[in-house]
């Protein structure tokens, strides 16, 4: 943390491609008779008028049978079909207590609009895989450690040429190849791959925190054929589902099912979180949490009227930067395209506390600079609206993020439209970026004066 190097970086992002200038009615009746003798009047019964039975029937199916039929058609609707997307978990979860008072989470998962998804992705251009560093003989080690076949690897190796620029090795795959890789062996490599820029595809994967690829692809967006291209090609790295291989997919389906596909593929999964207030005493506690950056006043009627078991979504209670952006999509506008990065975690970690968003933090060496002058470095006591710096191994920061609660963060994971602005707890964020730091060193930085 003493040298300058922690603040040289250039922040890396995360997104996939950089913006540039970038039934059946059962009826039954009865057959007994009834009596047609007048009702007693001597004893105390209310005289009436008789009606007949089947008039009695008549009347209760016309007054009962609508309501079964509505009663019906709700239960149909509310019964999940085949194709309904399961949901990440069934019902919200509580955090650990703390200063924050009591949390619960319910995992969401949200994807960009359909207008918002480019699908200039380079098809046509044959797949290539740059190995840096490597000789023929590194690549064939490499490549015998992934679990590849001896004839697999002859081919691979058949395929490859020196790269000049770099010293290295660049392989061509045959397709059938690389759609025959097993996940595994698909993982050991995509993720060695990802270790360069030069392969965009591995290391600006998609990726979604999760299990089920059912959860990721959703339940109708796309066709049962397209989703039986890409579950093979779908490896795991860490608790993330990965996604490289579009070229392979493009030009085998239409423009707009391809649209619709890169629609799912860049859904994330992240949390809705609710504060649940206890008594009335409680409040002053969490506004002095919750209302940071002189917004206590501001809070306090709405922590109030929660009091007693009632709950609030916190987007009510971050800063304005938090509730304009939190699980949203940047708006591109013509200026942006003058810029030479859009909104990233540099500028959403320091401008969290802004009332309107500071666009000098997109310059990387300034958002560094601001950084290193205008904060200080906490150990423990974490509060609303401390940074996170994320440091690999040679100590340049590759990410930021904004301490909200317990274990959760509000980030944005890239520079691209694709990436929202989301709630995560901090380990997933650690493992978005595993293919650049494992165990990256978390400083975590509190503004000054705040």
């Amino acid at each position: 943390m003493s040298s300058d190097l922690y603040y040289r970086e250039s922040i890396a992002g995360g997104g996939r491609r950089m913006l540039s200038v970038d039934g059946v009615k059962k009826r039954s009746g009865s057959s007994a008779s009834t009596s047609a003798g007048p009702p007693s009047v001597g004893d105390g019964s209310s005289a009436g008028v008789l009606v007949p039975r089947r008039w009695l029937v008549a009347v209760t199916a016309l007054l009962v049978l609508p309501w079964l039929v509505v009663g019906a058609l709700y239960v149909w609707h509310r019964a999940p079909a085949a194709a309904t997307r399961p949901a990440v978990a069934s019902s919200a979860s509580a955090v650990s207590p703390g200063p924050w008072g009591a949390l619960e989470v319910t995992p969401i998962v949200i994807s960009p609009p359909l207008e918002y998804v480019d699908i200039e992705s380079g098809h046509g251009k044959g797949v290539q895989w740059f190995f840096p560093g490597m000789d023929a003989s590194n690549l064939d080690a490499f490549l015998l450690s992934t679990g590849l076949s001896a004839e697999t690897r002859a081919r691979l190796l058949a395929a490859a040429r020196p790269y000049a620029p770099l010293g290295s090795l660049v392989v061509t795959p045959p397709d059938d190849v690389v759609r025959g890789l097993t996940p595994n062996s698909r993982a050991a490599i995509y993720a060695q791959l990802a270790r360069s820029h030069l392969n965009a595809d591995q290391a600006n994967s998609f990726r979604f925190y999760g299990d089920s690829i059912d959860v990721w692809l959703g339940p109708n967006l796309v066709s049962a054929e397209t989703r039986a291209l890409i579950a093979p090609l779908v490896y795991r790295h860490g608790g993330y589902l990965h996604f490289a291989d579009m070229r392979l997919i493009g030009l085998r389906v239409g423009d707009d099912e391809e649209r619709r596909l890169e629609k799912v593929l860049h859904g994330q999964a992240t949390l809705r979180v609710d504060l649940r207030v206890g008594a009335l005493s409680e409040v002053p506690a969490l506004v002095e949490y919750w209302g940071r950056g002189g917004r206590r006043t501001d809070i306090k009627p709405l922590l109030e009227s929660a009091a007693g078991g009632g709950t609030i979504d916190i987007i009510h209670l971050l800063p304005s930067f938090g509730r304009e952006y939190l699980y949203r999509y940047p708006k591109i506008t013509g200026a942006d395209l003058e810029r030479p990065v859009i909104a990233n975690c540099l500028w959403t970690s320091l401008n969290f506390f802004s009332q309107s968003p500071d666009d000098r933090y997109l310059d990387v060496a300034y958002a560094l600079d601001r950084l290193k002058h205008d904060y200080f470095v906490v150990e423990s006591g974490f509060e609303l609206g401390d940074v996170i710096a994320f440091i690999d191994a040679d100590d340049v920061v590759y990410h930021a993020a904004v301490y909200i609660a317990d274990n959760l963060v509000l980030t944005k994971n890239g520079t691209t439209p694709m990436a929202p602005w989301i709630i995560v707890p901090l380990d997933r964020v650690v493992g978005y970026y595993a293919t650049r730091a494992a165990e990256p060193r978390l400083v975590y930085h509190r503004r000054k004066g705040l």
